[in-house]
């Protein structure tokens, strides 16, 4: 799906995610090929009449599919502000080959994730398969990652773990961090894809988890312990959240597609001519 057929909306998660069919919520993925299309777009122009052309891999950057007719378009605007993302994630424990505890993620669909299914209805999604919200290869298999195998550095300054690597890479040795990379760019081309970040100056991905010690001692009777999947604004630095919470992130962005009412949108203000997020375009 075009990315000018999706929607956009910004403010507290409990109030949009209602207005939205709950499987269209856009993958990290999928969101981040709109994010690499938006951005090389913005940043390489022809010569003649500074039209924007088309660079790279074809598959991501749709320039003769979307056309170069519209010089403020949606793409624009999702660079530039928090997005949370359908790729829900639960940390959990299990039992290692010592006889401790290990601490894992797990991340699926927004279907699988408490946070999400407290905050709407999945009884629309019942009359719309995926592929009525998402092209074929953007709905990803749940995947388990050891947090231990990750390579883990502690940010001190906001109590969370991250490990980052540069866009300026040809290979990747640790596969657990690859894979995340493979969930967050897409399983096609994805060194190609950090190659052209890092060409437009976002030269490192960071990605941020939950301190291991403190999901241990907060996992008490539950069985799992639901975080959103957050993407910050392109920096230089691309940071995703992989420990989102509602407190943190008070207000973000959905991209999905927006439930008629009445043959119209059930938009809110903040998609108005006068929203801060259209004012980035």
């Amino acid at each position: 799906m075009d990315i000018d057929e999706r929607d956009i909306e910004k403010g507290q998660l409990p109030e949009i995610l209602p207005k939205f069919y709950p499987n269209s919520i856009s993958y990290l993925s999928e969101l981040n090929d709109y994010r690499m299309y938006a951005e090389v777009w913005s940043n390489k122009k022809s010569a003649a009449n500074a039209k924007r052309m088309e660079i790279g891999h074809a598959g991501y950057l749709k320039t003769l599919e979307f056309g170069e007719q519209k010089k403020k378009r949606k793409s624009d605007k999702i660079r530039f502000d928090y997005f949370v993302a359908a790729d829900s994630l639960d940390y959990m424990l299990a039992r290692n080959v010592y006889g401790g505890q290990s601490t894992y993620i797990q991340i699926g669909g927004a279907q699988t994730n408490n946070i999400f299914k407290l905050k709407t209805s999945f009884k629309s999604q019942s009359l719309h398969s995926d592929s009525d919200f998402h092209a074929e290869g953007y709905v990803p298999e749940i995947l388990k990652l050891e947090l231990d195998k990750l390579d883990l550095s502690q940010d001190a300054k906001i109590n969370k773990h991250y490990f980052e690597i540069s866009t300026n890479v040809n290979s990747i040795s640790n596969q657990n961090q690859k894979e995340l990379l493979l969930r967050i760019l897409g399983r096609d081309d994805l060194f190609e894809k950090m190659h052209l970040l890092h060409k437009v100056g976002r030269n490192h991905i960071r990605c941020l988890f939950e301190n291991p010690e403190t999901v241990i001692r907060n996992m008490g009777k539950s069985n799992a312990i639901p975080k959103l999947c957050v993407a910050w604004p392109f920096q230089e630095t691309l940071v995703f959240d992989f420990a989102g919470t509602l407190e943190f992130y008070r207000e973000a962005c959905l991209l999905g597609t927006l439930i008629r009412v009445n043959g119209n949108r059930t938009e809110s203000v903040e998609m108005s001519g006068n929203s801060q997020i259209d004012g980035y375009a």
